[in-house]
Parts: structure tokens; C-alpha cells; sequence
């Protein structure tokens, strides 16, 4: 049974149209809506996991926590943590209507939101996915959806009814018909295909398969379609797979600096730390869409990179999510070397502390980086410090990306390097 995090607004600055509303696996609360279209929303909700349950047999959270707060000075957003939580701000309560009105498609939305959320699950560790493919796959999942909510709970749920089938599967048919679909309905069409291919029921093992690959950033395709080889037939899985590559997986350039190991027992053992913090934190930061990534000057050639610590602390839930996140080592352009995936729980929850993480002796260009990845969440996630002394050496993004100076002082990140041992002509063995 998945854990909830559930925020309650203090109840000094509830007003008429604020309050909750809670179902068997649903809590809605909301500001400056009319209950009525909180109730319905509760309904749908209730009802898209339901479905995402029964139909895809996804494992979705026993109870999915819905906050909606509307004023005039909010923007008008709907998003998911990915995990157990739905968000929607707007600026005005006339939004909520029918679309031809309101111009939202919000019974579809948070249908589509909830594709997400399945997904995202699942399937953890899916750097290698396009944004786009991503989007397409809420667009698919959402459609079918929406059409389950009208046979389940029909058009007068909602406060201001209308036909909503047309903001289903009808309507993603219909942009697929376009002479030049965009990449977002391109991609939905792509997870129809395999929909048919592998079966409904069967797209979250094959999800779970996707999430346990050894899918490499530089190279994607042998592990997702190998893993893909278990649930269709190889020709047609290949068929399929060549198709969705084009838009939907992401292939990261890797660095012309080739990766190279050396056991430990060859190394000095009188590693040196490079560091640029002065132990004082002066800040903290967890990046949604971004990694925190740190340059760094090796003193010397043939130098090996064996430890690198951060200063952090994981925020979310007591027990720590089971993930991992990763940890990359790049050249001066932020293209990867090497990577290793490291488990949320090596953080503690709360006080933030230094952390290591020894990873294989690798061989490092004179100018390199690493950069940790976490993949962060509204509800899982770990806030790195920053030292405001010192400034120039970090950035934000992911490797493979054009990474973004981080203008307020230096992550909290260190290295510590090794070289090998020198050779002792004394032995006349060659030795290491």
C-alpha cells in the first residue's frame, strides 16, 4: 500500500467556498471553488484510478490527494507529483466549465494527469524517454480513460454537463487523421500500437521490465528492445520499436573520453579531495527537471576519480522511497563518462549531513564534472546545499544537456582522487 502525504491548509484561511471532500481513495481539498465541482472532481478521481487499476492494472496509490486552490493572482496549472499527489491552481472559477466556455478540458486533464501518474510508478528510470513521448503516453491513456468516465459515471456529474466523449478517444483519432500529427499525438500514437501489440494489461510489466534494464544514456535501444522481445514477437516488436525510437527515446551523446577502470588494490591508496566549499552551508536546492552538477580541474594526468561526497538531506516521507538515483561523471561539456545508480535511502530524512559514495576507480580527463540526478518530486526528493563563499563551478542540468551556471555560490560537492601505484624497478615484477 503506497504512503500519503497529505498537506491541510490551516483552517483560519478556510472561507465559504473552501473546504475537503473525501472518498474511499480520493481527498480533494480546495479554495475558492464551489463544493460541487470539488465533489466532482472527487468523483472523477475516484473513479480514473479505479480505472487505471482495473483496466491497465497499474499500481496506483491507495489514496491520491487532490489540492485546488483558485484566486485571481494564481496561473492556471494542473500537475502531478508522480507519485500520490494532483495539484490545480487557477485564476478564476469560471475556468472549471465546459471547454466551449471555458476553453479547459478538465475532466480530461485530470484524467491525463493520472496516466502520469501511473507511468511515473512504474517506470522510474526512464531518462531515455522523450519529453514528448512522455506527454503522448498521458495523451493516449488519458483519452481511453475519459471515454471509462462517461460509461461510469456519465455527463451529469459534472456541475456544468456536457457530451465530454468528444474529449476522448474521438478527438486523439482525429488528430492522429492530421496530414502532420504534432510530436505530442505522434507519440499517443505510438503507445495505441502498443497497446495492440503487447495488451493492455500487460503494458505495466513491460514498463517494469523497461524500469529493471540496464538501458545505457548512449544507447537505449538494445536493453528496451530486448526487454520488449518478452511480451510481442520479436519481427513485430522490432517493427514497432524502430518507429517509436525516432521521436520518443532519447539517445545522450557520450563523451569522446573513453570510460576506463582500474581496481583499487592498483591505486596509491593516498587519494587527494578537491573541494571548493568551506564546509558552511549557505543554502539548499532540490531541482525538478535538473541535476546538480559540479566542474572540477584534475591536478595531474591519469588521475581516477574513487569518491565523490555531497552534503544533503532527503525530504518526503519518513521511509525512504525505493529508488535510485544517479550519480554521473562527465567531461568539460557535460557529456557522460560513466555513471552508477545509488539507493534514496543512503539520505537521511531532515538534518543534512555529508554523504559518500565510492564508486569504480575511473580514469578522468584533466577537466571533468559530476553531477547527481534525483529525480525530484512536491514529495520525494534531496535538497543539496550550497556555499555562497566560493562561485563559478556549478550548474544546473542533466548530462548530454547545455547546463545552466548556478549564479548563487557552489554546490556542497566533493571529489576525492586517486593514482595508480608507481612501478618499483627494485621488484623487477612490473607490479602497480
Amino acid at each position: 500500500m503506497a504512503l500519503s502525504v497529505v498537506v491541510l491548509f490551516p483552517r483560519t484561511a478556510l472561507a465559504r467556498d473552501d473546504g475537503l471532500v473525501e472518498r474511499p481513495h480520493t481527498r480533494v481539498e480546495f479554495r475558492g471553488i464551489e463544493k460541487s465541482y470539488a465533489q466532482a472532481i472527487a468523483r472523477l478521481v475516484e473513479a480514473a484510478r479505479e480505472t487505471y487499476v482495473t483496466d491497465f492494472a497499474f499500481d496506483m496509490p491507495d489514496r491520491v490527494s487532490v489540492f485546488i486552490e483558485c484566486a485571481p493572482d494564481q496561473s492556471n496549472r494542473l500537475w502531478t507529483d508522480g507519485h500520490d499527489r494532483v495539484t490545480l491552481t487557477l485564476s478564476s472559477s469560471q475556468r472549471l466549465r465546459k471547454p466551449a466556455d471555458s476553453g479547459v478540458f478538465n475532466i480530461y486533464g485530470f484524467c491525463h494527469e493520472l496516466g502520469h501518474m501511473a507511468m511515473y510508478r512504474t517506470l522510474k528510470n526512464r531518462d531515455w524517454l522523450a519529453g514528448d513521448a512522455a506527454e503522448g503516453w498521458a495523451h493516449f491513456a488519458g483519452s481511453i480513460v475519459v471515454d471509462r468516465m462517461y460509461d461510469s459515471l456519465g455527463a451529469d456529474f459534472w456541475p456544468d454537463p456536457y457530451d465530454y466523449r468528444q474529449d476522448g478517444l474521438a478527438r486523439l483519432e482525429k488528430q492522429l487523421a492530421r496530414k502532420k500529427p504534432d510530436a505530442v499525438t505522434a507519440a499517443a500514437g505510438q503507445w495505441r500500437e502498443l497497446d495492440k501489440l503487447v495488451g493492455r494489461k500487460k503494458l505495466v510489466a513491460l514498463f517494469r521490465a523497461w524500469n529493471a534494464a540496464d538501458v545505457q544514456s548512449t544507447d537505449p535501444a538494445p536493453a528496451l528492445r530486448a526487454a520488449l522481445h518478452k511480451y510481442a514477437a520479436p519481427d513485430a516488436a522490432d517493427a514497432w520499436f524502430e518507429d517509436f525510437a525516432k521521436g520518443c527515446v532519447v539517445r545522450i551523446e557520450s563523451s569522446r573520453h573513453r570510460k576506463r577502470t582500474l581496481r583499487a588494490e592498483k591505486l596509491s591508496g593516498q587519494p587527494i579531495t578537491l573541494k571548493y566549499d568551506d564546509g558552511t552551508s549557505d543554502g539548499k536546492k532540490s531541482i525538478a527537471g535538473g541535476g546538480h552538477a559540479v566542474f572540477f580541474d584534475a591536478p595531474a594526468d591519469g588521475m581516477y576519480l574513487t569518491r565523490v561526497d555531497v552534503f544533503a538531506s532527503r525530504y518526503g516521507t519518513p521511509q525512504a522511497p525505493k529508488e535510485s538515483f544517479t550519480l554521473t561523471l562527465c567531461d568539460a561539456d557535460l557529456k557522460p563518462i560513466a555513471n552508477w545508480k545509488k539507493p534514496y535511502g543512503t539520505f537521511e530524512r531532515g538534518e543534512p549531513s555529508w554523504v559518500e559514495f565510492s564508486v569504480t576507480p575511473t580514469a578522468l580527463p584533466r577537466r571533468f564534472a559530476v553531477c547527481f540526478d534525483f529525480n525530484p518530486t512536491a514529495t520525494k526528493g534531496v535538497f543539496v546545499h550550497r556555499d555562497d563563499s566560493t562561485k563559478g563551478h556549478s550548474a544546473t542540468g542533466l548530462p548530454g544537456r547545455k547546463p545552466a551556471p548556478l549564479e548563487e555560490g557552489d554546490w556542497m560537492i566533493r571529489v576525492q582522487l586517486d593514482t595508480p601505484k608507481s612501478a618499483d624497478a627494485l621488484r623487477g615484477d612490473g607490479s602497480r
